[in-house]
């Protein structure tokens, strides 16, 4: 994760450094638009402290409200995996009862920042919210109690889903009205998720936004 986090980093820096020393003015249509998006990618993170890490691949779409130097995004994705996570049972040897689960959906809001940009390449800097639900999560084995069971079943339902903060760093390159974009998203969910067996989980990510017009409607 050491290394992931470094990538990250750099890349979130990297996108900062042409916009602050370069920065000029270019006429491809960003300011004041509405763009829709698709992206794909792949989430990295790990189900249980000392687990492999995965990487899963991911899809979505995507809702970009620009102004000049400030947009609002908004999105929906989900990661495809299978893996093996765990809660709490002092019923069973270890405590640790296993749960399958399988499949990330992800609901995210963020505002992003636009410093400047270079001809037609845009850096860019987030910071928002997003709501995490892992889609299907089911307990193995046998109950001795149905107090049991029913304790199980209630941490299985607490930790399918958290809100974390989510942090962004990239780019986007306009190509008449669409724009190519490379991002990492950095989300803390270290605790009560069942996936939380690293600090932070990245998505990393790139698509196409298309500008489909004005996000003012001008009074005549």
């Amino acid at each position: 994760m050491r290394i992931v986090r470094t990538v990250a980093l750099g890349i979130a820096g990297a996108a900062w450094i042409p916009a602050l020393v370069l920065a000029q003015k270019p006429a491809d249509g960003f300011d004041n638009s509405w763009f829709w998006g698709i992206k794909g990618g792949a989430s990295m993170f790990t189900v249980a402290d000392g687990a492999a890490q995965k990487t899963a691949p991911s899809v979505g779409g995507e809702w970009l409200i620009t102004r000049s130097r400030i947009a609002l995004n908004i999105s929906v994705d989900q990661s495809f995996f299978d893996g093996t996570a765990g809660v709490y049972d002092p019923t069973v040897n270890g405590s640790f009862r296993p749960v399958d689960i399988s499949d990330w959906r992800r609901y995210q809001a963020s505002i992003y920042f636009f410093p400047g940009a270079v001809n037609t390449l845009r850096p860019y800097a987030g910071l928002g919210l997003a709501i995490n639900v892992i889609q299907n999560a089911s307990p193995e084995g046998q109950f001795t109690s149905e107090d049991s069971q029913n304790s199980v079943f209630q941490q299985v339902s607490a930790y399918s889903s958290r809100a974390s903060a989510v942090f962004t760093g990239g780019a986007q390159y306009a190509v008449g009205r669409a724009a190519l974009f490379g991002q990492v998203n950095a989300m803390p969910t270290r605790n009560r998720f069942l996936i939380s067996g690293s600090g932070y989980t990245f998505v990393l990510e790139g698509g196409v936004r298309y500008n489909v017009g004005s996000a003012i409607e001008m009074v005549k």
